[in-house]
């Protein structure tokens, strides 16, 4: 009888545990790698990868590790990805997403409209692409650009590439709700401060902004600084001392612009 108690307990015990919720941690850190380079660490620790590039002006130690990569538009297509992202070769390990059909010889590029859901494991992620341009003269000037939108685990990303307008109140529906957007601030060859204000203005992102391709003292000296799209703003976080900025999306906070920093020679991709 006292064996068969104590199995009773120890099954009731088991059971219990097996009930109780796992360490709730959501957390997601981004990362910035220079130019419109970032990765997304994601709670379940996958790394989506967002406009790779290779510049000297912004030097890594390592390649960069990630599950997943995004592309808007080619550009050294082959040389960015495998200078950049460790294993880019190998599909079992990265799969790449292109917001593009592949050049053919004496043609130009054409938009590759994705709407698809990625599966990672028991999870699922989508991944959208909105078609626009790198001027605001219907790509007469530098050509189209795509813009990702990719929803993970209930937050929202916007990364729009090197858009180079405005955007309409249909491109803005196009989009959709966001609640962390990477826009560009450069100006030169894609939105400047003031204009991407405006665009930030119309799509109104929940939490977080992340400004991208901007001249960091100096450099590249194709590219402005951040200063016209940062004079004014009243939330701004500068987060210089690191490249890195971790949030828990169950915190309540207001649209608040992240400025992170850049340390040529020392940033290494930790898990």
């Amino acid at each position: 009888m006292t064996k068969i108690l104590a199995a009773v307990s120890l099954l009731l015990l088991a059971t219990v545990s097996s009930a109780q919720p796992k360490e709730d941690n959501p957390r997601f850190t981004v990362r910035w790698y220079g130019q419109a380079f970032f990765t997304v660490t994601i709670p379940s620790g996958r790394v989506i990868a967002f406009e790779p590039q290779v510049m000297p002006v912004f030097p890594r130690k390592d390649k960069i590790r990630a599950d997943i990569v995004c592309q808007s538009h080619p550009h050294a297509d082959k040389e960015r990805l495998e200078g950049a992202i460790e294993d880019a070769t190998d599909t079992n390990k990265v799969r790449v997403l292109r917001g593009y059909k592949l050049e053919r010889p004496s043609r130009p590029w054409d938009w590759n409209p994705l709407d698809e859901k990625v599966k990672v494991e028991e999870a699922s992620y989508r991944f959208r692409t909105v078609g626009n341009y790198r001027d605001a003269e219907g790509g007469k000037k530098w050509g189209k650009n795509a813009t990702f939108v990719v929803e993970i685990e209930g937050v929202t990303f916007c990364h729009l590439g090197h858009l180079g307008h405005t955007l309409s109140e249909t491109e803005v529906k196009a989009i959709g709700p966001v609640d962390v957007l990477f826009v560009p601030v450069g100006g030169v060859y894609v939105l400047n401060g003031a204009d991407a204000k405006d665009v930030v203005s119309a799509i109104k992102p929940k939490r977080y902004i992340f400004p991208m391709a901007y001249a960091v003292d100096g450099q590249p000296d194709t590219l402005l600084s951040a200063d016209e799209f940062l004079d004014g703003l009243k939330l701004v976080t500068k987060a210089t001392e690191s490249n890195a900025f971790t949030f828990d999306p169950r915190e309540k906070v207001s649209p608040t612009t992240i400025v992170l920093g850049w340390k040529p020679g020392e940033v290494i991709n930790k898990k």
